[in-house]
């Protein structure tokens, strides 16, 4: 299995990574600098030695201060102005001097070394008070200025950092005015440090703070630093002359407080250093080197960037942030503010050295510590939750989502977390094999497909629609079945271990094993297709040929009655369909014979009112569902009683407005809706706030052309989109870039006829 699936990890991250700089190799370029073979500052008099010339005629001339007074150094060529545009306007009404300092020393290091790149002090400041937060609690988070000083460069050693298009700069003002936007903070956090560590969780992890590219594209490090007594004036000038700037604390004598500086240069003629100051743009200027108007030099230590660590993502900082996580049907959320100690010796916790990572909340009120180490340069995160261990991996292309596995009582079970929404599939589980049996839309390090496990198994390859050859072993547990595919090459035999959870119906998760270490693997069973007949009987269609793209369907099986008498009919995922009455009402239905076409339901059960009032209702991943008004916003709400059909809510929410005017709609997997409009254009957008209900999009962006003739646009699984014609023919296609909104599809091919006389709606769950 190559490790980059052929959806490329540009199209998993927001569009604006196509703009992130990529790793390039710097191994010829990031030679460290040599300092000169004597010391960097010598004594005054051997200088004066040095520089005195004799014998000769007539007096003795000393020209050790002279020119003494002629050393000029400037670094300026290597650094950047503050701009607005760049993501890096200056620092305004935040204390986050020490950020811009040490990624100005870190960017002009890397100017050196042949690379340009403009640096997030956003994002710095933010990794930095996330870390803090976790150990010392209450008043350590972004609203909070200082907290910080020069030794920002021994942390810059620790974690990388991302451009600063990545993780524009917010000031102030609007940064409190986002914390505020935020219902879970309380309004308690403020510059002064008020709130408290779960408050500030829900601030420092939302999207609109910090974007999720910034984490997956953290790539810029420092390989190695020096220092020098920070008061020491010579000193400085000496690691200045040798090629290096400068990250000093000072007294800033006009605002009355501390300040950290760079000093990039320095002018003996005058008496000055020059400095880039993030207190104004462009940011340059100079102080002298004692009695300057604005600075003084304090006591302690300056740092500067000797070497910097060649351009590669960080892969441990992608664990940062909150996370929904489901393991065997046991829901709860996971925070992890850190993942590696600053106070020691720079490497990632191992085996031998855990450390406390974050915090999991469970949904019955239980919260845990994570105590943890990392594997695979970060790749992996194995862990203790209440004493149950967790081997946990990221998805090479996917940033939204992580798989792997836990055990209990020595047996493992799956688990599955995204950042988005997840409340699992319907409660009914058990330990039956036949659960297992189905066809599977999987995802496995990023790559999509679709399983087939029963007596006839298959995989069929999402991107390409290649069939592969796959096998079952005999003997294995009730819930777990031992895959093999064969993907050629050198990985004929890439096994699997499929961890269907038992406490829910249509969820599994777990690894795949490829090069010696393991990979994360989920999947849900594949969503079916359901028609209203005139006559209200309703229909089950299965589509198997749908990863292949072909027109090759199982039998057409009746599964209820009576349900023309409503006013609309919305699929929930999962195997949940969701009734409107005429008086409003809203049913759930759990259909527990989807996997087989069979009439075995649950419900229907009231679970709302009201819902007779909207002009277009439809159902997303992990309860989320969608009503457009009559005035065209976008509400918001999530079903939290989606397994059991209970009548628990969150919303509405306003999240969007101008939705009223689209053809048809649909929403995808993982927040992703499509809107078709009147001229043609198919549009994408992704829904980032999917989990809180929170305004974060992406989008809208036009991903298609020629849509006129489908009045019905509905998606299934990993990107697949149906479309019906005016003549009730049904086409599909395949978006390759339903994560991202690339223009990336598989050709459109015709799959069925027949779907619109006598039919009165189509839902996908």
């Amino acid at each position: 299995m190559p490790q980059q699936p052929i959806e490329s990890l540009a199209e998993a991250v927001t569009q604006d990574v196509a703009a992130a700089p990529r790793p390039s190799d710097l191994a010829s370029l990031l030679a460290p600098v040599t300092p000169p073979a004597r010391p960097l500052v010598e004594p005054l008099a051997a200088f004066q030695e040095h520089l005195t010339l004799g014998p000769l005629p007539g007096p003795r001339i000393d020209l050790g201060p002279l020119l003494a007074r002629l050393r000029q150094v400037s670094h300026r060529q290597w650094h950047q102005d503050f701009d607005a545009s760049q993501g890096r306007p200056p620092q305004g009404g935040r204390g986050t001097c020490w950020a811009f300092a040490g990624c100005g020393a870190l960017e002009a290091a890397y100017a050196r070394a042949g690379q340009r790149v403009t640096l997030s002090p956003h994002y710095l400041f933010h990794v930095s008070k996330a870390h803090e937060n976790h150990l010392s609690g209450p008043g350590i988070h972004s609203l909070v200025g200082f907290q910080g000083s020069s030794d920002v460069v021994h942390h810059l050693s620790y974690w990388a950092i991302p451009a600063a298009n990545l993780a524009p700069y917010i000031d102030q003002g609007p940064l409190q005015n986002l914390a505020n936007a935020i219902p879970r903070t309380g309004m308690a956090l403020n510059g002064g440090g008020g709130g408290n560590r779960e408050q500030a969780d829900w601030f420092e992890f939302d999207l609109r703070n910090v974007p999720l590219a910034a984490r997956w594209f953290a790539q810029y490090r420092v390989k190695s630093y020096g220092t020098v007594k920070n008061d020491d004036i010579d000193g400085l000038k000496g690691a200045i002359e040798a090629g290096y700037d400068v990250v000093v604390n000072v007294n800033d004598k006009i605002n009355n407080g501390g300040h950290v500086l760079l000093l990039i240069g320095f002018d003996d003629r005058a008496g000055r250093f020059e400095i880039k100051n993030s207190q104004s743009a462009p940011g340059f200027g100079t102080m002298a080197y004692s009695g300057d108007a604005q600075f003084d030099l304090t006591a302690g230590t300056a740092y500067f960037v000797k070497e910097v660590q060649p351009v590669a993502v960080q892969r441990a900082a992608m664990w940062m942030g909150r996370w929904e996580i489901d393991h065997d049907g046991w829901l709860g959320r996971l925070v992890i503010r850190r993942f590696i100690d600053i106070r020691g010796n720079g490497s990632l916790p191992g085996a031998g050295s855990r450390i406390s990572l974050g915090t999991w909340y469970a949904e019955d009120g239980r919260t845990s510590d994570v105590l943890g180490h990392l594997v695979d340069g970060g790749r992996g995160l194995h862990c203790d939750i209440l004493g149950q261990r967790f081997e946990l991996y990221l998805h090479g292309s996917d940033p939204w989502r992580a798989a792997g596995r836990t055990w209990w009582n020595n047996t493992p079970f799956g688990v599955v977390l995204t950042r988005g929404a997840t409340l699992g599939a319907g409660a009914k589980g058990d330990f039956l094999r036949a659960k297992t049996i189905g066809t599977w839309d999987t995802v496995h390090d990023g790559w999509r497909g679709q399983m087939r496990i029963g007596a006839d198994p298959g995989y069929v390859q999402a991107a390409d629609s290649v069939v592969r050859h796959a096998w079952i072993d005999p003997g294995a547990t009730a819930h777990k079945v031992d895959a093999h595919v064969d993907f050629g090459g050198d990985n004929r035999d890439q096994p699997f271990q499929l961890l269907v959870h038992t406490r829910e119906a249509g969820l599994l998760g777990g690894t795949t094993s490829w090069g010696g270490q393991d990979w994360p693997v989920e999947g849900r069973l594949a969503s079916n297709l359901y028609a209203v007949a005139d006559d209200g009987t309703l229909r089950w269609y299965r589509h198997i040929g749908r990863p292949r793209l072909t027109a090759a369907w199982d039998e057409i099986k009746p599964v209820g009655s009576g349900w023309n008498g409503f006013r609309a009919v919305f699929g929930g995922g999962d195997g949940v369909i969701y009734a409107i009455r005429p008086d409003g009402a809203l049913l759930w239905y759990t259909h527990d014979g989807r996997n087989q076409g069979t009439a075995d339901w649950r419900g229907p059960l009231p679970v709302g009112n009201g819902w007779g009032q909207f002009q277009r209702v439809l159902g997303a991943d992990g309860g989320v569902v969608y009503a457009v008004a009559n005035d065209g916003r976008l509400l918001w709400y999530r079903h939290l009683g989606r397994r059991d059909g209970s009548p628990r809510w969150e919303g509405p929410v306003e999240v969007g407005s101008g939705w009223g005017g689209f053809v048809a709609m649909a929403t995808g997997p993982d927040g992703a809706i499509y809107a078709s409009q009147r001229n043609g254009d198919l549009l994408w957008y992704r829904h980032d706030g999917a989990d809180q209900g929170y305004p974060i999009w992406a989008g809208p962006v036009r991903v298609g052309t020629g849509w006129q003739p489908y009045d019905s646009i509905w998606s299934a699984g990993n990107g697949y989109l149906y479309g019906r014609n005016a003549a009730g023919e049904l086409y599909l296609w395949r978006h390759h870039g339903f994560r991202s909104g690339a223009q990336n599809w598989s050709q459109g091919v015709k799959v069925g006829t027949g779907w619109r006389s006598g039919i009165r709606e189509v839902v996908v769950t």
